[in-house]
């Protein structure tokens, strides 16, 4: 059986050639590097067309207890999890499954999903979708969350969310 860390570096590097040819300028984001998004999470975009990606976006998550990121489903970009640290659970198209450090999960565009936090330390993750527009979604939506200092509705996170290809079923 094939080492779970070498398929993720093994994906990784065959997603990262695609937008290799495209990006502007290489280098290395150190932890806590990247672009922290506003909100409660602490939510840091470490790839997207910001920094020279074309094809892709990956973030750094981390997810106290009980955090969700709700039910929704990218009906344009594949999505993958990979867990560094912590424990959670994965529900994708009605299956929830435990997940732990090492694990990975692969979602398709157009299939409902969330990750959770069940604790009691925080679930740590890396996301990473083979299409841009996520990052935008969450400045937008957790900027104007701050400002309005109140989680968003479903309607409201909807209303921004499907200009990027996102649709949101519940919040949590």
């Amino acid at each position: 059986m094939i080492n779970r860390r070498i398929l993720v570096l093994l994906g990784i590097v065959l997603i990262g050639v695609g937008s290799a040819f495209s990006q502007q300028s290489g280098g290395v984001l150190k932890p806590g590097e990247g672009e922290r998004l506003p909100g409660e999470r602490q939510t840091f975009v470490k790839a997207s067309p910001r920094t020279g990606t074309q094809g892709v976006e990956m973030f750094r998550d981390t997810m106290t207890a009980g955090t969700s990121t709700g039910v929704h489903v990218h009906q344009q970009a594949d999505e993958f999890f990979y867990v560094i640290g912590g424990k959670g659970l994965a529900l994708v198209d009605g299956t929830e499954l435990q997940v732990e450090a090492d694990d990975i999960v692969f979602v398709p565009r157009g299939h409902d999903h969330r990750v959770k936090s069940s604790g009691p330390m925080p679930l740590e993750l890396v996301f990473l979708l083979d299409r841009p527009g996520l990052a935008s979604d969450f400045r937008e939506g957790r900027s104007e969350a701050v400002a309005k200092k109140r989680r968003l509705t479903l309607d409201e996170w909807n209303r921004i969310s499907e200009k990027y290809g996102t649709t949101h079923k519940t919040i949590e």
